[in-house]
């Protein structure tokens, strides 16, 4: 067990944390029909907004309640009822999160009263659910915003068992902030493999997987999972869990409606990943199909293939905690060695990480003087830091100096082959000699032959 170090510098120069009401917006966008809604400032947005765009690419339909000075001292209440009424009016969304920043926070506002009130003065928007959300910048990171979003969402929207008899069964899962749009199809296709139904909380990958939408702009997203699926989720049979971090809705689903649930980390390594395909024939009383039995012998392959060039390194990772326990689970796997752990977040999954060292910091904590450093998994700005001294693979939030970030698949069989094959090809890429070449002091080239030649 490793004791994770916690940085106190009064100073964050190089910041790895990110806000969690950016977070609470990209989880909103995985909800059909969805708004995010931010009460704060517009410099607030504007960077949440930006951030997003430029990790994937998209229009990001994010609206404020433009805090100004005057609304900073005497209160913006007004300016959140204003803000509900008219997107209610013009959008008619299935869903508006509504989420606090820090200076609405220090502010003092109450969201869930204010909520209750607009919704008793305002019955003829009854058809649009609201949801608030305690989102200050000060505590938490991005995982954290994301995480008490989906919370919120489930606890506030979730009703009681239908008792209606269904064709399939239903499974609900859980995804956390550190899956793609790929990885979340990836496991749409395994349940899918068994003949189930899922209620995938939530879907990013039906809104943010780059399709080119009919609309020049949405003033909501553009898919994801609806209102009505998550209303249903009690009638599932079992809930499937992909991070840590979204374990607690699990459990509170399990303590409500008794639906029992099962945790597979990221399902990154064949430790999790054969976990989740057989839980998921005991559910449907269905062999294994052999396409995925395949896909297994594929990554069995895979590493074979990576073993020698893997095994042995040291590897960096600064990443959120729960993306950063799937690449510890990936690189144990190949024989590699983490010999750093840089995180955002003191959670319990810290301490079961196979890493000499955990620390939970900023950017400025990465040891660029290991001299068997091999390589570092980190965003764009950990890129920025590092990559004169070491590789560095561009994995989590966010990735603006590289295209198709939500097209990479890390969970699963065919996941985590790829990853090995990427971070294989990395090594390869930047691979250097151990020993100088030698040159005998005989060998000649072109530009010596060619005048000897011209004076014949």
């Amino acid at each position: 067990m490793v004791i994770p170090i916690k940085q106190h510098s009064p100073l964050v120069t190089q910041p790895l944390k990110t806000s969690p009401a950016t977070g609470a917006t990209l989880a909103t966008l995985g909800f059909s029909g969805s708004i995010p809604l931010m009460h704060g400032s517009q410099g607030c947005s504007a960077f949440t907004k930006v951030y997003l765009i430029q990790h994937l690419r998209e229009p990001i339909p994010l609206q404020n309640t433009a805090i100004d000075q005057v609304s900073a001292v005497m209160g913006g209440e007004g300016n959140i009822s204003e803000a509900l009424q008219v997107l209610c009016e013009k959008h008619s969304p299935e869903l508006i999160v509504i989420m606090s920043t820090g200076l609405t926070e220090m502010q003092g506002v109450d969201l869930y009263r204010i909520v209750t009130e607009f919704t008793l003065q305002y019955p003829q928007y009854s058809e649009t659910s609201i949801v608030p959300v305690i989102t200050p910048d000060f505590i938490g990171s991005m995982q954290t915003g994301y995480a008490h979003t989906v919370r919120s969402i489930v606890k506030q929207l979730v009703k009681g068992p239908t008792g209606r008899e269904k064709q399939r069964t239903q499974v609900n899962v859980l995804c956390s902030i550190g899956m793609t749009s790929a990885d979340i199809e990836t496991i749409k296709r395994y349940v899918e493999a068994f003949d189930l139904d899922s209620v995938i909380v939530p879907d990013l990958s039906l809104s943010l997987d780059g399709h080119l939408g009919r609309e020049d702009f949405s003033a909501t997203s553009s898919g994801g999972t609806s209102v009505l699926e998550i209303e249903l989720m009690a009638d599932s049979s079992k809930t499937l869990v992909f991070g840590e971090s979204l374990e607690d809705v699990a459990r509170w689903l399990n303590v409500r409606f008794g639906i029992h649930y099962r945790q597979f980390g990221m399902a990154m390594n064949l430790d999790s990943i054969d976990p989740l395909i057989m839980t998921l024939s005991e559910i449907s009383g269905r062999p294994v199909p052999g396409w995925i039995t395949r896909e297994r012998q594929r990554l069995q392959d895979a590493l074979l293939d990576v073993h020698f060039l893997l095994s042995g390194e040291q590897y960096t990772i600064a990443l959120e905690p729960d993306l950063a326990k799937g690449y510890v689970d990936l690189i144990t796997m190949a024989g590699g060695e983490v010999s750093q752990v840089v995180t955002t977040l003191d959670v319990p999954s810290l301490q079961d990480m196979e890493a000499r060292e955990v620390i939970v910091g900023d950017l400025s904590c990465i040891d660029l003087a290991n001299p068997d450093l091999t390589l570092v998994i980190g965003n764009s700005h950990c890129a920025n830091v590092c990559e004169s001294v070491v590789p560095v693979m561009r994995v989590g939030f966010p990735c603006f100096d590289q295209f198709g970030n939500m097209d990479i698949k890390q969970v699963g069989y065919e996941g985590a082959r790829q990853r090995l094959f990427s971070l294989a090809n990395l090594l390869l890429h930047n691979h250097k000699d151990e020993v100088t070449p030698h040159v005998s002091a005989y060998r000649f080239s072109a530009h010596d032959v060619l005048p000897t030649a011209e004076g014949l």
